[in-house]
């Protein structure tokens, strides 16, 4: 692998997503941003500190620890094979979702054109809809990883029809999801370059304007603005995409910090506000009732606005020690993935790399739609034969680290 990949060490993703949106709250641009700068600060240091020090101490265990020789020949994947696999199951994917568009009457995009009573919330066979999300999100992230290996456009049609699909079922997540996975991705095998960190910030620029148009077009933009609430130090010359994310990205640590000053945790070791994402919609109101979606929010300081990052659950679940909990596996799981060679390793930790930066919004590593992808990645990358030695002609590649070549080629 190329230079720079302390950008996206766990550590890096997690430290500079939590003190950036830390940041971006103690400008209290919003009226609806009410805790001090020092309760702020107090409640992430009860999760970065513990994760920060999992990762170091976790790192220096491995460092010292008895190494496993590998020996024998070396694996290979096939990108013939491999193209064959994501193509399979990406039309597999759209017969299934020909299937739900019927059974929903249509696509929200479409409701919302037609002032429909429906919503996205509408859209999708129940518990189906995010096994579908999953595997499309696997597919566009294994032919990002494709792409960065050789370079061939078609690789990238995919992953832009998730863009497209996103929009089309007017869900942001699934677009921020997938553009994120796409760029650690590239980010972690291609190296940081001044042409890349510039493509990237036209990127970051498009997707909060484009984000700010689907909010506008799904709510209204001035009854958002009546619900964001500005202050009259926010510069209105922004343009709405702007002040969509800076209120979705402070509220949610905001509604955190309320719920750890007014909410009684439950004491209870069984996790259910923290572990009940892990289930099928279906499975999950039948295990904890239909009423559990509604408590994953926290105590709310508006009640549009209802989401508390992924640190919510666990303090409910048993308080400030959930929250401490919550980071050790975060931290474990996150540098076990980042320790993972070869292709298969980077892909699967773009998608934890993912968690980690989005943990200040929600708790995606145990959402099943987006940590579901690491079982479709598996599946796709599946060695395809055992080989001696590197053959192009072929198209293959080893699982083991790979470094890229000008051309576009890799050798090991």
């Amino acid at each position: 692998m190329r230079g720079g990949r302390i950008l996206f060490h766990p550590v890096t993703l997690f430290f500079v997503s939590w003190s950036g949106v830390v940041g971006l709250y103690s400008l209290h641009l919003s009226k609806l941003l009410l805790f001090d700068n020092r309760v702020l600060i107090r409640a992430a240091s009860w999760v970065v500190i513990p994760f920060v020090l999992t990762v170091w101490w976790a790192t220096a265990f491995h460092a010292v620890a008895p190494k496993k020789k590998v020996t024998g020949r070396e694996a290979c994947f096939d990108f013939a094979r491999i193209e064959k696999r994501l193509h399979r199951a990406f039309w597999v994917w759209v017969a299934c979702t020909v299937l739900e568009i019927i059974i929903s009457g249509g696509v929200p995009i479409i409701w919302l054109i037609q002032g429909s009573s429906k919503t996205y919330f509408d859209f999708g066979i129940p518990s189906i809809h995010g096994l579908l999300n999953s595997l499309v999100l696997a597919i566009g992230l294994v032919e990002m990883g494709l792409f960065t290996i050789d370079g061939r456009k078609r690789h990238l049609r995919i992953p832009a029809f998730i863009v497209f699909w996103s929009i089309v079922v007017v869900t942001r997540n699934m677009m921020i999801v997938s553009l994120l996975e796409g760029g650690l991705a590239w980010g972690i095998m291609r190296g940081i370059r001044w042409r890349t960190v510039l493509k990237t910030t036209c990127v970051v620029m498009a997707v909060i304007l484009v984000f700010g148009y689907m909010g506008d077009f799904r709510s209204g933009a001035d009854e958002f603005r009546q619900l964001a609430q500005p202050s009259d130090d926010y510069p209105t010359w922004l343009p709405s995409g702007v002040l969509w994310i800076y209120i979705y990205l402070t509220t949610c640590i905001g509604n955190l910090v309320n719920t750890m000053l007014a909410a009684t945790p439950l004491a209870n070791p069984l996790f259910p506000n923290t572990v009940s994402l892990l289930f099928p919609s279906v499975m999950r109101n039948a295990l904890y009732g239909a009423e559990a979606a509604k408590a994953l929010g926290g105590e709310l300081v508006v009640d549009s606005f209802n989401v508390s990052t992924a640190y919510v659950g666990p303090y409910q679940d048993f308080g400030y020690l959930g929250v401490v909990l919550f980071s050790i596996v975060l931290g474990l799981i996150a540098l076990y993935t980042w320790k993972i060679p070869g292709i298969r390793g980077v892909l699967i930790y773009s998608v934890i790399g993912q968690c980690l930066v989005l943990s200040i919004f929600f708790n995606h590593l145990f959402y099943l739609p987006v940590i579901g992808q690491a079982g479709w990645i598996v599946w796709f990358l599946r060695e395809a034969r055992p080989m001696p030695d590197l053959d192009r002609t072929r198209n293959c590649f080893p699982p083991g680290p790979v470094e890229l070549l000008p051309n576009g080629g890799n050798s090991v």
